[in-house]
């Protein structure tokens, strides 16, 4: 049962956030997906370990709980040091003196340039 003072109190704090944020509060972006730059990263050996099988492309920018973040920030881990980053990403980072962000860079480039030579 909703008292009149339960009502107001609602119906000012609905009427307050509008006038604070109108719209929705987080407008993101969405991710880019691209299975040929998964397929690409596969191809490539673990950056922790070196191994050349079973590689996973690791998702490596911001996502949460049901999303994913872009395709183009994928790095090759092996899946035993997939689930070692996935527990703690930047302690695995430091262990195995890693700048993701450079080496995300550098795949990047890779990529662009062998999609270049494909082109030519």
């Amino acid at each position: 049962m909703t008292t009149g003072r339960n009502r107001f109190y609602h119906a000012f704090v609905s009427i307050k956030a509008q006038q604070i944020r109108p719209g929705p509060l987080y407008h993101g972006t969405k991710p880019v997906r691209d299975p040929a730059y998964l397929r690409f990263i596969k191809r490539l050996p673990c950056v922790a370990c070196l191994r050349t099988s079973w590689i996973d492309p690791a998702h490596t920018g911001p996502h949460g709980i049901g999303q994913k973040a872009c395709d183009l920030t994928c790095v090759p881990l092996c899946r035993r040091c997939h689930d070692l980053y996935d527990a703690n990403p930047r302690l695995f980072a430091e262990r195995h003196q890693l700048d993701i962000s450079a080496l995300i860079e550098r795949f990047n480039s890779f990529y662009q340039t062998k999609l270049e030579g494909k082109a030519a």
